[in-house]
């Protein structure tokens, strides 16, 4: 128990590194003070550029599937067979990374939207998630071209893909199906509550589009 306690601790810590607000500094510039003042991926790129955005997009992806993909194999690997309390330290370590992410410690727990690194989680919680979040995100995109309402579209491609995965095809719902269902309603909630400013631009008007002609 002590061991997993600190996995999640340390997946916490991995979560809250701040690879937006480290780049901006590289660059003379504070994140925080720029664009939508966010230190995720999208306002890295707005801000500083796709040279700099694209990597810390890869950063924040990977700090989220790395640790992640670790934690899988060392309680077993398959998901399937893990009991309710090996579960339980499996999603503990996921959200540890996405909270530290999201309120980092590093920067008076006041950090990114979460997306980049939930990504990373996905993917190692289930390729099959990862990638129906993906397209959802990309349809959405296409349609849209708003960054933020395409990431709360992802959201609800990772919850919708997961129960096909979990109930559907297994043909029931175990205790440990419904903890991760839980915890992934519980993440769409968190994405959308840090964008809550963007829906307000959204639905005023002013929130700018990806791929936009700059005047």
């Amino acid at each position: 128990m002590v061991e997993n306690i600190l996995y999640i601790v340390a997946a916490y810590l991995i979560g809250s590194v701040p690879f937006g607000y480290i780049a901006g500094r590289l660059n003379g510039i504070d994140l925080r003070e720029h664009g939508s003042r966010n230190i995720g991926a999208t306002n890295a790129v707005r801000v500083l550029g796709k040279g700099w955005g694209i990597p810390v997009f890869v950063m924040d992806f990977l700090k989220g599937f790395a640790p992640l993909l670790y934690m899988k194999h060392h309680l077993g690997g398959d998901l399937t067979a893990f009991t309710p309390e090996q579960m339980g330290w499996f999603l503990g370590v996921m959200f540890a990374l996405i909270l530290g992410h999201t309120f980092t410690c590093f920067l008076k727990f006041k950090g990114g939207k979460g997306v980049a690194t939930t990504g990373g989680c996905l993917f190692a919680l289930s390729p099959w998630v990862g990638l129906s979040a993906l397209l959802f995100w990309i349809v959405s995109m296409c349609i849209t071209r708003y960054v933020s309402f395409s990431s709360i579209m992802a959201g609800v491609g990772m919850i919708a893909a997961a129960a096909v995965e979990l109930i559907v095809m297994d043909g029931a719902c175990s205790v440990a199906d419904g903890m991760v269902l839980g915890l992934l309603t519980l993440i769409l909630i968190l994405v959308t509550v840090k964008h809550r400013a963007n829906i307000v631009r959204i639905m005023n008007g002013t929130e700018p589009k990806a791929f936009a002609p700059k005047n």
